[in-house]
């Protein structure tokens, strides 16, 4: 019987930063199933500011905007719809015949936009697995192939799907369980001989090992009623003054709000703040972790997609 930590790492030793040597030694969240779901929820009902958001949307524009930012090649002939997130293409595209015309599967897929991108790129198939009901009944609008099923545990309840797929996508899930490396190459061991896989986790640079972010994760995660939480997104996402922050970084957020003030171009979305904030875990990962992972798993070559990382490392690896 595995022996878990009673104490949380990020809230109570204020372990951030993962290493493989935290594997098996913290507990899964109550219910993986429930930790996306009220934002996938809000999302599927409408609820403004956690529907209206360009980077999660299934809408058909927006999934223009993915393949764009995947492929480097632009849909009609436009570049991106909604210019105003930010979003460019990748230093290093993703060659679309990694996909077109192959079995492929979307691991943690959420909503479905990415389900829709590899769709839309021209996949064969895609089996779209998650742990969230309100996320697969959205995606089963678009797809057919999907599954509810531990992510954490592919090889040992899903058997059929090792080593069968020709693609899978592995976007902002590992870093949000409780054991990423787990996560991973539970993941990794769907990919075929030849086959590739795309991977996006947090990465030490970024805004998440930031510690006002973690010190407002924990303020969520005391708090006990949707209601309180909800209230505490939207002050998150106002950028309002907090006695709790450091100087600075309320006058961060106030030059923020300014220049949102005469920026018509500005867009922000709640379910952002709802991403980062719901999570019981929210794990950055070094470099190195992954160069291990992916030897680990077999991968013989890969990539780091963004020369610069922002926020996130994204991976593109070929066994």
């Amino acid at each position: 019987m595995t022996e878990y930590k009673s104490s949380h790492p990020h809230f109570d030793e204020g372990l951030i930063v993962w290493s493989d040597e935290y594997s098996g030694k913290y507990p899964p969240p109550e219910s993986y199933s429930q930790e996306f779901d009220l934002q996938w929820k809000l999302a599927i009902e409408g609820e403004q500011g956690y529907f209206d958001n360009p980077g999660a949307s299934t809408e058909d524009e927006y999934i223009n905007d993915r393949v764009y930012e995947w492929t480097g090649q632009p849909v009609n002939g436009q570049g991106f719809h909604d210019k105003r997130m930010g979003t460019r293409v990748l230093d290093r595209p993703v060659d679309p015949e990694l996909i077109r015309g192959k079995k492929c599967i979307d691991i943690g897929c959420g909503l479905g936009r990415w389900t829709r991108t590899m769709l839309a790129i021209g996949a064969d198939s895609v089996q779209s697995v998650d742990m969230s009901e309100s996320g697969l009944k959205n995606v089963s609008k678009y797809n057919d192939n999907v599954a509810q099923a531990d992510i954490m545990r592919i090889p040992e309840q899903h058997p059929e799907w090792v080593g069968q797929f020709d693609f899978a996508n592995f976007w902002g899930v590992a870093m949000c369980t409780h054991d990423p490396k787990k996560a991973f190459l539970s993941a990794a061991s769907t990919v075929r001989p030849g086959g590739s896989m795309y991977l996006m986790v947090y990465c030490p640079e970024g805004m998440h090992n930031h510690p006002v972010v973690n010190y407002q994760r924990r303020t969520f995660h005391n708090l006990k009623s949707v209601e309180e939480r909800l209230a505490y997104v939207d002050h998150v996402f106002r950028k309002e003054w907090d006695s709790n922050y450091t100087l600075a970084y309320n006058l961060r957020n106030q030059l923020i709000r300014l220049g949102a003030l005469f920026n018509r171009n500005w867009r922000d979305s709640k379910v952002g703040y709802l991403d980062l904030l719901e999570p019981s875990y929210n794990w950055v990962i070094p470099k190195n972790v992954i160069d291990d992972w992916m030897k680990q798993a077999g991968f013989t070559e890969y990539h780091y997609l963004y020369n610069k990382p922002r926020s996130a490392y994204h991976i593109l690896a070929s066994k």
